[in-house]
């Protein structure tokens, strides 16, 4: 067995400011978590909002940020400001989360969240890119599984300190809230203070016309990027896609061509189609802490169902990956990441099918559990077969166009698990969000077959 030399141990360990960089994602996302666990339970319960609100909220949330990523990673690769343009977004999310303390109606509570949102969206491609940038070759895939390992953590100590306020102060919603700005504002000042850019910005003080090309009739949406931003933003992807056979391969911030729309394929636009149903019935994970209430559940342990979710994620998403890689080694890609992906379709109906009658605590955070392994099949397998069916010149196209036909679909998602659940109640809800997986999952087997 070959032993690394000294020297090739210490040229792999991780920049200092990788882990200060990763330390103030975590930071932050403790903070996101925090209120994302309890803020359903503050509208329903405190602000006497319903099931329309919460949709209006997490369809406004959940749109923001993918329609955001495909705008943040082109102002990124142009302006060159990866570490100013993640103190921006990180900055706005502080400020946005400073406000819920005093929120005094459900209004409130929707622009302060589609500001936090915003926030997240335009930090997430500068971050990735200022993570590359901080790395080798060597290193960047060991900073991105720390990167992952910490966003579970993360996640999971949010909703554990959440849980704990609640308990000991049951109408300590407040308390959560300010405490959440304290880990957030952390992290802004790690970001600030210590991780230092890479590269110098680009002394720009307007956009070219081609950023705006779209607004005025051009073909192209926004610039494209240099070779090396290319090779940056493809490792900025590699969590996500981490498993693909060939780093060239993975989805980069490239420009939209609306020309190179109608020669993106059929097997695109089937993709395409199958996430849209997918993601019809996808509603946010706060429909499920509603439903949590709505069996009568005590308002500190809600919070675990998503520390279950998480931890069941943490623990079989990297055997699932290998697993999916192992097996796709020598054999038909597409067909067998198909079957994954229809797997974890139906794992998804499952789950939604059992929120509809589910009746005891119990019960529901073994769903939640459920979930977490549904995530954990699913994870970067959508991209990977968006990736391969269209042709390497055209994939920034069909990302970007995909995550804003996502981004608008989650919208729509969200506003029509309120109004059934207003309308119609909590069992039909999750039932239609079970049938839209399940319609998603014969339009992937019929296209399998073809």
């Amino acid at each position: 067995m070959r032993l690394d030399s000294p020297k090739e141990r210490l040229h792999q360990r991780l920049p200092y400011q990788v882990w200060i960089l990763s330390i103030s994602s975590l930071l932050v996302d403790i903070s996101a978590e925090m209120i994302r666990s309890v803020l359903p339970i503050f509208v329903l319960l405190k602000l006497q909002g319903g099931a329309m609100t919460i949709g209006e909220i997490e369809g406004i949330s959940a749109a923001t940020v993918a329609i955001m990523r495909v705008f943040s990673g082109a102002l990124s690769d142009y302006l060159g400001m990866q570490k100013g343009l993640a103190v921006i977004g990180y900055g706005i999310a502080t400020l946005m989360r400073s406000l819920l303390p005093i929120a005094l109606d459900p209004i409130w509570v929707i622009w302060t969240q589609f500001g936090d949102r915003f926030g997240q969206g335009i930090s997430v491609a500068p971050r990735k890119a200022l993570m590359a940038d901080l790395t080798s070759e060597e290193t960047r895939s060991k900073a991105y599984r720390l990167r992952q390992s910490l966003l579970i953590a993360g996640a999971c100590i949010g909703s554990i300190v959440a849980g704990a306020i609640l308990y000991v102060e049951p109408n300590g919603y407040n308390l959560i809230f300010a405490g959440a700005v304290v880990p957030s504002c952390m992290g802004l000042a790690l970001l600030i203070l210590v991780v230092k850019p890479v590269q110098e910005p680009k002394k720009l003080l307007t956009l070219p016309a081609e950023m705006t090309g779209l607004l005025a009739g051009n073909d192209k949406f926004y610039t494209s990027v240099s070779p090396s931003q290319q090779k940056r933003n493809v490792s900025s992807t590699a969590v996500t896609t981490r498993h693909s056979e060939r780093a060239d391969s993975l989805p980069s911030y490239n420009p939209i061509y609306l020309r190179d729309i109608p020669a993106l394929g059929g097997e695109y636009w089937r993709l395409v189609v199958a996430a849209i149903f997918f993601n019809l019935g996808n509603s946010s994970d706060a429909f499920m802490l509603m439903r949590s209430i709505e069996i009568g559940m005590s308002p500190a342990f809600i919070p675990v169902g998503l520390v279950v979710m998480n931890l069941v994620f943490a623990l079989v998403s990297y055997p699932i990956s290998s697993l999916v890689l192992n097996l796709t080694a020598n054999r038909d890609n597409r067909s067998l990441k198909i079957r994954f992906l229809l797997t974890g379709f139906l794992l998804h109906a499952i789950v939604y099918f059992g929120l509809a009658v589910v009746t005891t605590n119990v019960q529901i955070w073994c769903l939640f559990g459920l979930y977490g392994l549904h995530l954990a099949m699913i994870q970067g397998l959508t991209v990977d077969l968006v990736n391969r069916a269209v042709e390497p010149s055209r994939r920034g196209t069909a990302f970007s166009l995909f995550n804003l036909v996502i981004g608008i679909t989650l919208l729509i998602a969200n506003l029509i698990a309120g109004w059934c659940w207003l309308q119609i109640g909590s069992g039909f809800t999750f039932t239609v969000g079970a049938f839209f997986a399940c319609v998603a999952t014969l339009i992937l087997l019929i296209g399998s077959e073809e």
